[in-house]
């Protein structure tokens, strides 16, 4: 009786811990949506462009809220020469979700069907970037949990809309 039990307990708990994996990286997709909402929402309110700016800190890559203060656009250099405001340091996502990183777990085609595609797409200054009518520069971050759980947060660029994306791998197709 306790062998049976051990053996069904030692079936379940991976089960558990990749269940738990998926909503961790489930909360940091629709976390990094909110973010990007909120940046849309105060371009919006502000008159200002306010950007999602993407950098690499401690090996992995972390993003921080940046506003356009000289009505220039946001920019690298103003953000690096003090003239535009951002938030505070550049945060990984495994700040706040723990474990989960941008990338796409080896295989996974992006949205668009591509495997190997980069999992930061949001041209080549990194930064998905709200304008004051609800625009934004089309874009998409991949999250990928421990577990290979994988979710895209895709922004649209004329109409500003934001996706969150989850990927099937039995069927190998991404659904909203």
């Amino acid at each position: 009786m306790l062998a049976l039990m051990s053996s069904v307990v030692s079936l379940g708990i991976p089960m558990l811990t990749h269940g738990a994996d998926a909503r961790r990286t489930s909360a940091a997709a629709h976390f990094m949506a909110g973010r990007f909402r909120l940046a849309r929402q105060r371009a919006v309110m502000t008159g200002r462009n306010v950007a999602v700016v993407f950098d690499e800190v401690g090996g992995e890559m972390g993003w921080r809220v940046c506003e356009d203060l000289d009505r220039d656009g946001v920019s690298r250099a103003d953000i690096a020469g003090g003239t535009d405001s951002c938030e505070g340091p550049v945060q990984p996502v495994s700040y706040r979700f723990s474990r989960v990183r941008i990338g796409f777990a080896p295989g996974v085609p992006s949205p668009d069907g591509v495997v190997g595609a980069s999992p930061l797409r949001f041209g080549v200054a990194r930064m998905a970037v709200f304008s004051p009518s609800g625009t934004a520069s089309s874009g998409t971050v991949a999250l990928l949990g421990p577990s290979d759980a994988q979710f895209v947060v895709r922004v649209a660029g004329v109409t500003g809309r934001i996706r969150v994306l989850q990927f099937d791998s039995g069927q190998r197709l991404w659904f909203e």
